[in-house]
C-alpha cells in the first residue's frame, strides 16, 4: 500500500494522536476496547475499520470522528527507518523470529497441529499471527529433533539479534 493510500493516512493520524496521548498501543487499545492485534493492522494501513471501530477510536481519543481523517503531521508521515515489528513471545521468554524458516520447506509454520498454516515470507507469517488469539507457532525442540508448537503470552519488539536476518525480508 502506498503512503498516500487513505488507510495508511488513516493509521498514521491514529498513531499520531495516540503517541500525543502518551499511551503504548497495547494500552491505548485496552482503552479503546479493540484487540491490540487489530490496533496494529489499524496503524500500519493494513485494516479498514468499520463505523463502530472508528466510532471508539475517536471516543477513547477524545476527538470528533472526523479528525481521524485529517492529514497526519509530516514528522508521522517520514518515520526515520523501518520500525521493528512487535512479534510474540512465549513464557520461555523465546519468540517468533526468522530464524523459524523450515530447514526442508523454507516456510514458516503457524498455528496449532489441527488448523497449522504455512507462509514463504516472515512478515506474511507474522501478519496471520497477529489474528491469532492465541498466536501459536511452530519451532525446533531443544534438542534439535522434531518440533514442537509455542504459544504466545505476549508481544515485543524483535530482539536485535534477528535484525539482520530481517532486512533480507520483503514487507
Amino acid at each position: 500500500m502506498s503512503l498516500n493510500s487513505l488507510p495508511v493516512q488513516f493509521g498514521l493520524r491514529v498513531r499520531e494522536l495516540r503517541m500525543k496521548m502518551g499511551l503504548s498501543q497495547e494500552d491505548f487499545a485496552n482503552h479503546a476496547e479493540i484487540a491490540r492485534s487489530y490496533m496494529s493492522r489499524v496503524e500500519r494501513g493494513k485494516a479498514e475499520p468499520k463505523f463502530s471501530v472508528i466510532q471508539k477510536l475517536s471516543t477513547a481519543l477524545g476527538v470528533e470522528p472526523k479528525t481521524l481523517f485529517e492529514p497526519p503531521s509530516e514528522a508521522v508521515k517520514r518515520p526515520s527507518s523501518k520500525p521493528i515489528p512487535n512479534v510474540p513471545f512465549a513464557k520461555d521468554g523465546t519468540c517468533f523470529n526468522p530464524s523459524l524458516r523450515q530447514a526442508q520447506t523454507g516456510e514458516f509454520a503457524v498455528g496449532s497441529k489441527t488448523d497449522r498454516r504455512k507462509f514463504k515470507g516472515f512478515y506474511e507469517a507474522l501478519h496471520y499471527l497477529e489474528t491469532m488469539h492465541p498466536a501459536e507457532w511452530v519451532r525446533p525442540t531443544a534438542s534439535g529433533k522434531g518440533s514442537g508448537v509455542v504459544v504466545a503470552v505476549d508481544w515485543k519488539p524483535l530482539p536485535k539479534q534477528y535484525l539482520k536476518a530481517l532486512r533480507s525480508e520483503k514487507s
